[in-house]
């Protein structure tokens, strides 16, 4: 069953791939000729891109690859064959890289589980008291490490809790949901939390516009306690707990290792050098590969781990950012900005571009989203280029409506707690008023720190 299953599933993908690739040639000859020939080729890249991100119809990181190539031979005359290969050289790249290895070393020597068990035994036994700190704890483990690892931890602790919990009581379906909807929303909180902030950051910074670890986390800090507090109103709004409190303890008193002290110590030690630029002038990129040094010195982790690093990220960030150059060196840019539709400069655009983002992340990886939507939404406004890359980019991390939009999601729908029409429900919702808030908020506080 399974097999014919499989099978079924991968000659669907390579009908859609090869209906991409006609549509795709169909594009190239359809294209006006009063249009330069490489804005044609980098459009047909960006047709090809939609698809195979859209559905996956290969890996996320192998259409990267293909943009990059495909992007490589179309303007190898203009710009040479290097254009697009220098992007993985771009500072960005090597700050994932950091938050990535100490992702890496964390899990490894259990420092993430220790943190969180200790934050969760200080939170109560209310139950109200438990969604929000579940909700917390996610989110800020979500800013540090992957937002898929914090979301398989919280569901591993929280197990015992669901055990004991009637199936009828809405509590299961807030907890599992709070995990959920911090996951993602905890993403915002710093460069390294999701994988679009920091191809805005990369964009911005060629564009002559360098955003710090610190002047990030100083923007979205305050904001993500927000749309924290708007998912816990929801959450409490749609599913009130009929317990009241939980009677038993739920998680052991567990210790770190010596070497798990170690880890601890560095981590503080380059999160404390991430945000303490103004005073010693170091990027944070190279920061972050002292830190990849000295978790790999001194063997805190192996090589199979450092193999085992999301390197598929890192070409999925590369091809965003070599997408951003092409759209840019190509004359793309030149010809969208004449449209009518782009002649109003303003926040309706933005916002436009915005929805689209949240519409997009739901059912495409925000890495994918990001790649697309932001080289082409900072062509719409130049001169507010700060304003529109960071909203589309926070706005990609609104993907809380469906189990199929990131995979915290899909985890803790695999849970069994809620059915879809449940996170639809108060995904929505959550999704609606943080994107609201992200606009309306944003254009006084984008201003003070760039």
């Amino acid at each position: 069953m399974k097999k014919t299953f499989f099978k079924k599933k991968q000659t669907q993908k390579l009908l859609l791939g090869l209906f991409t690739l006609l549509v795709c040639l169909i594009a190239l000859i359809a294209l006006p000729d009063s249009l330069p020939t490489s804005v044609n080729r980098v459009i047909v890249i960006i047709v090809f891109a939609i698809f195979f991100w859209g559905f996956e119809i290969v890996p996320l990181y192998a259409t990267s690859i293909f943009v990059i190539l495909g992007l490589t031979f179309s303007l190898q005359k203009e710009l040479g064959f290097e254009a697009f290969l220098l992007p993985f050289s771009n500072p960005v790249i090597f700050l994932f890289l950091g938050g990535l290895t100490l992702a890496a070393a964390a899990h490894k020597h259990e420092v993430d589980r220790f943190l969180m068990e200790k934050m969760l035994r200080r939170i109560g036994r209310s139950t109200k008291t438990l969604i929000l700190g579940i909700l917390i704890t996610t989110a800020f483990f979500s800013i540090w490490i992957s937002n898929t690892a914090a979301a398989a931890l919280m569901l591993l602790l929280i197990k015992p809790i669901l055990q004991k919990t009637e199936k009828t009581d809405p509590f299961r379906k807030a907890m599992t949901l709070a995990i959920a909807f911090g996951a993602n929303l905890g993403g915002i909180g710093s460069p390294i939390g999701s994988p679009p902030n920091a191809i805005a950051i990369g964009i911005l910074r060629e564009n002559g516009i360098d955003l710090n670890f610190l002047t990030w986390m100083m923007m979205t800090i305050p904001l993500m306690v927000l749309l924290l507090s708007v998912a816990a109103v929801v959450l409490f709004y749609f599913f009130p707990p009929k317990t009241k409190t939980i009677a038993t303890p739920f998680l052991e008193n567990s210790c770190l290792t010596k070497k798990g002290k170690i880890v601890s110590g560095l981590i503080l030690l380059v999160i404390g050098l991430w945000l303490t630029k103004p005073l010693h002038h170091i990027p944070e990129d190279i920061v972050a590969l002292i830190g990849v040094g000295l978790f790999t010195a001194t063997r805190l982790i192996s090589v199979k781990d450092f193999r085992n690093i999301q390197w598929d990220v890192l070409i999925l960030i590369w091809g965003g950012l070599a997408l951003g150059e092409g759209v840019l060196k190509s004359g793309l840019i030149n010809e969208l900005v004449q449209l009518p539709i782009f002649a109003q400069q303003g926040h309706l655009i933005i916002a436009v571009f915005c929805i689209l983002a949240v519409l997009l992340t739901s059912f495409i990886s925000n890495t994918a989203t990001a790649n697309l939507l932001l080289p082409l939404a900072i062509s719409i406004a130049p001169a507010a280029m700060g304003f529109v890359s960071i909203t589309v980019a926070l706005a990609c991390s609104l993907a809380l409506m469906l189990p199929i939009s990131t995979p915290p999601n899909a985890l803790t729908y695999g849970s069994g707690a809620f059915r879809v029409q449940d996170m639809a429900k108060s995904g929505s919702v959550v999704s609606v008023l943080s994107l609201i808030l992200i606009l309306l908020g944003f254009e006084y506080v984008i201003p003070l720190v760039l």
